[in-house]
This record gives structure tokens, sequence and C-alpha cells, in this order.
């Protein structure tokens, strides 16, 4: 309990002063203790063991007294001193045992003492006083502020490291910046030598062709010369061959009949008909000769040729032959581009070393460095703005590409529900450079059905109203549209600013519903203008191909005709 007119505080910080002090006696007390405890540990283990050694010494001297002659007196008067000496020390031992016991005792005391005062100050703390309250709401706050300082000390440790590491690295900008100018110039002028390359390559390649083109007139050329030459000879060895057997057969005729009606022939006679058959059959071996080593050609030309189709993979001879020459030419290329690009990297090491030298001189020289620490300031805001720019023309690019690919599709889907109309010219693919001229046959599809359809206005508005109504029943229920208004332009000179707005206007690229109907609402509109004129001036309105319906097909209603299905 606190005496009577002091502060909370005053008392908090008497008891913690109290408390403080009772710690310090039984932290003094406990210390003495233990280093008494330890003392007389010591010392009763040394007497253990000089009790152990006298008692081995006293063994010792037993067996050999035993041994001796009993006549040495001397001997046993030594033994008798030492039994006494022993006794001595068994006696001090039983009274150092004594005095550790009480030792012992008054240890225990002591911390029985100290477990009491450690219960009296948990007992005085678990009071549920005002003052023990507002101390633990002071200690919670203590240990919250003191948290709040450790989290502080150390955001504030690792902010210091960052601003050293930032130090550190902003030594090595201004190397880092201008390595990085370095690689951008060799890189742009690479992709300078690349593009000029590419050029020679494209105009190597276009003159590669036409020579290709005429090799190949001739290759056809001399191929067709060829087989009809072998054609020609190849007919020219039937034929021989069908005359010598002609003349064989005819020979032997004659010479049976001959022989048949004159009978036997003298010697002349036979001389001279062996030498002619003899004759006969050296022309048929020469003939055959012959035949045989013109197969025999045409065996290894057709051999050689199936052997180069293996390789190549192709059938045709044109192929083969390109496929040789186009070989050729991209093993010369290869190598002149191995050479260009030799010749570059020397060059290119040779600047390298020309720069680490220059830039060796402005690092030890020391001067410019202010001027050079403004300079990449204003060239680090330059890159920013250029790269805020260069985002801003990135996203107006991608909303555009946006746009222009819904709108080659909707040109696309135009061009297939018109395809059943048929014209006087062809159908046009669409691609990307024929969008204009799809576009175009689109508008003439367009304006012969407004023409087969005549004036009758009626028509068109049931077939609109048809077509309405089946649409509506496509869509989905969750659908909404939205009334929207044709765009008028009132001048087509708009700056940059302008066409960036009007470009973030369009990035909602309308929809196949959205533009049905915009057509719908667009030709509605048209329809009731031409019945006002009707009532007022009294004459009907002019067909679709006059000039009143002509917006239909042109000028700036161009993007905003129904489609019909």
């Amino acid at each position: 309990m606190g005496v009577k007119g002091m502060k909370p505080e005053e008392e908090l910080a008497d008891l913690q002063r109290k408390y403080q002090l009772l710690e310090g006696d039984r932290k003094a007390y406990y210390e003495t203790s233990q280093w008494t405890i330890k003392q007389n540990r010591e010392t009763v283990a040394a007497l253990k063991r000089e009790n152990k050694e006298l008692r081995n010494q006293l063994a010792q001297n037993t067996q050999k007294t035993a041994k001796k002659n009993e006549k040495q007196d001397p001997q046993k008067e030594e033994l008798d001193k030492l039994r006494l000496y022993v006794k001595e020390l068994r006696k001090k031992y039983d009274d150092m045992h004594v005095i550790t016991n009480q030792k012992l005792g008054g240890l225990n005391k002591h911390l029985d003492a100290i477990k009491d005062l450690e219960r009296d100050s948990i007992r005085a703390s678990d009071e549920d006083s005002p003052m023990m309250r507002h101390i633990r709401m002071l200690e919670n706050r203590l240990d919250k502020a003191l948290i709040k300082f450790n989290e502080a000390q150390s955001i504030r440790r690792t902010y210091d490291q960052i601003v050293k590491r930032l130090r550190e690295e902003r030594i090595g900008y201004d190397n880092q910046l201008a390595a990085i100018d370095r690689t951008l110039k060799a890189k742009e002028h690479d992709l300078e030598e690349l593009i000029l390359m590419s050029h020679d390559a494209n105009h190597a390649k276009e003159v590669a062709k036409a020579e290709l083109v005429k090799v190949d007139a001739q290759l056809a050329q001399e191929r067709q010369n060829r087989e009809k030459e072998l054609v020609e000879r190849r007919g020219q060895v039937r034929a021989r061959q069908e005359l010598n057997a002609k003349m064989e057969a005819r020979e032997k005729s004659r010479v049976e009949i001959q022989l048949e009606a004159q009978g036997d022939l003298n010697a002349k006679q036979e001389a001279v008909l062996t030498k002619t058959v003899v004759s006969n059959s050296l022309y048929h071996a020469a003939n055959d000769q012959k035949l045989e080593e013109e197969e025999k050609r045409i065996t290894t030309f057709e051999e050689a040729f199936r052997k180069i189709k293996e390789a190549t993979g192709v059938s045709d001879v044109s192929e083969v032959i390109q496929k040789f020459m186009t070989q050729e030419d991209t093993h010369n290329n290869l190598k002149q581009i191995n050479e260009e690009s030799q010749d570059r990297i020397d060059k290119l090491k040779n600047e390298r070393h020309e720069l680490q030298a220059k830039l060796e001189e402005l690092k030890y020289s020391g001067s410019g460095l202010d001027s050079s620490r403004r300079l990449v300031d204003e060239y680090e805001q330059k890159l920013a703005e250029a790269a805020a720019n260069c985002e801003k023309e990135r996203i107006k690019y991608e909303k555009v590409a946006k746009i222009l690919v819904a709108m080659k599709a909707g040109i696309e889907h135009l061009k297939d529900k018109l395809e059943g109309i048929a014209i006087d010219e062809p159908n046009i693919p669409l691609t990307d450079d024929t969008v204009v001229d799809v576009l175009a046959q689109s508008e003439k599809k367009l304006m012969k059905t407004l023409q087969m359809l005549g004036g009758d206005d009626e028509a068109v508005r049931q077939a609109l109203a048809t077509y309405k109504a089946n649409a509506e029943a496509d869509l989905p229920q969750h659908n909404s549209r939205i009334e929207v208004t044709a765009p008028t332009h009132d001048s087509e000179e708009e700056d940059s600013e302008d066409y960036g707005s009007d470009v973030e206007d369009a990035m909602d690229v309308p929809d196949r519903g959205y533009v049905k109907n915009s057509s719908q609402q667009i030709t509605e509109k048209s329809g009731r203008k031409g019945k006002k004129k009707t009532a007022k001036g009294g004459e009907p309105p002019a067909s679709p191909s006059g000039k009143t319906n002509t917006g239909m097909a042109g000028g700036k209603s161009r993007g905003s005709r129904p489609n019909f299905e």
C-alpha cells in the first residue's frame, strides 16, 4: 500500500525501487550461496580424493607389513601414526559435512524467503486497484512505444541502405547512359545496313528469278528438242529393224527358191552366197550394237535423273534446276554476308577500343562533370517526354487498329451479304489493299438492288420493317438499344488533339446490331423527309437512281446503308 499524499507515479517509482532492492539482495545472496556451495563441494571432493589415496597407501602398507618380519617395530609405529592421521581426517570430513548440511539448510531457508517475497510481489501486482490498472496501462503504452520505436529504427536502417545503394548506383549512371547511347547508335547503324542488304537481296532475288525464268524456258525448249530427236531416232531404229527383218526374210525366201529351182550350187555361187550372208549378218550386228549403245545412254540418263529426283525431292526438271541454282545463289549470298559481317565486326571492335580510350580519358580528366550532369538530366527529361508521347501514340495506334479491324470485318460481312447480287465485273477478294475496291463494288451492288426495287418506297419500308422484326427477334433478351444520331462533320481539317480525342471516343467499336439500328433509323428519317416533301410540293420523291436518293449510296451516308439479307 502506498503512503497517503503521494502521487501514483511516485508510489509506482517507490515500489519499483523497493522491488529492485529486493531483487538485488536476492541475486547477491544467491550468488554468495552458490559460491559457498561450490567451494564446499570442491573441499569435499579434495578430501575424498585424499582419503582415497590414504586408504590406498594404508592397504599397501598393510600388505607390506604382512610380508615383513614381526621384528620391524619402527614400521609398526609409523602405521599407528598413519591410522591416527586417518582418524583425524575422517573427523575433519565429518565436521565439514555437518557444516555443509547447515549451510544448505540456511540456503533453503533463504530460497523459501525469496519465494515468499516473489509471491507477495505477485499478489500485490494482482490487486485490481486503480493504481495497478494505471501501471499496467503505462506499461502497455511503454511496450507499444518500444515496438513502434524498433519498427521505426528498422525502417530507418532499410531506407538508409536504399539511399546508400542509390548514391552508389548514381555514380555509374553516366557510364550506363553513354553505353546505352552507343548501343542504340550501333543498332541503328546495323538496322540501316540490314535494310540496305535486304533491298540488295530483294533486287538480286528478282534478277535471279528473271534469269531463272529465261533458263527454264531454254531448258524446256532443249528438253522438247531432245525428246523430239529421241523419238525420231527410236523411230529410225525401229524402221531399220523392220527393214532388216524384211530383207532377211526376203533374202531367205529368195535363196530357198533359187535352191529349189536350180538344185545344188557350184563353188563360186556358194562363195557369193556366203559373202552375202556374212555381210548381212555384219550389218545386222552393227545395227544391234548401235541400238544397244543408244539404249545404254538412255538408261544412264534416266538413272541419273532418278537419283537427282530422289536427292532433291522434286519430279519436275525445271524445279530440279531451280533448286540447284537457288543453292548456288544461297551459298554465294551467305559467303558474301559472312565476309561483310566479319568486316563489320572488325570495324565495331576498333570503334569499341576507341570509345574505351575516350571513356578513360573523360573518366580521369575530371572536367565538365557538372555540364555533363546537366546534359544527362536534360536528356533524361527529353527521354521521359518522348516515352510518354510514344505511349500516347501507341494507344492511339492500337485504338485505330481496332477500328480498322472492325471496319474490315464489317466490309467483309457486307460483301458476304451481297454475294448473291450479280454485276458485270468479277468479285474482288478482300485484302488490306482492296478494301476501297470492295466497298465500291458493294456500292454498285446496292445501287443495282435499289434500281431493281425501283421507286416503290412502300416495298422498301415493308422490307425494312420485316428485317427489323426478324433482327429484334434474333437478339438476346438482355440486349439494350441506344438511340444515336448520324455524325456530322462541319470541317474536314482537324488538329492532332481533336484527332486524339476522336480516337479515344471511338474506342468502343460499334457492333453489328448498332450498325443495323443506325442504318434503319437513317433510312426511316430519309423516308419521312420524302413524305414531307410530297405533302408540301405534291410531287412524288425521285427514284433511287436520281439525285434525291444518291445519299443512300455515296457521300456521308456511305457508312450507314441498310444490309439486305
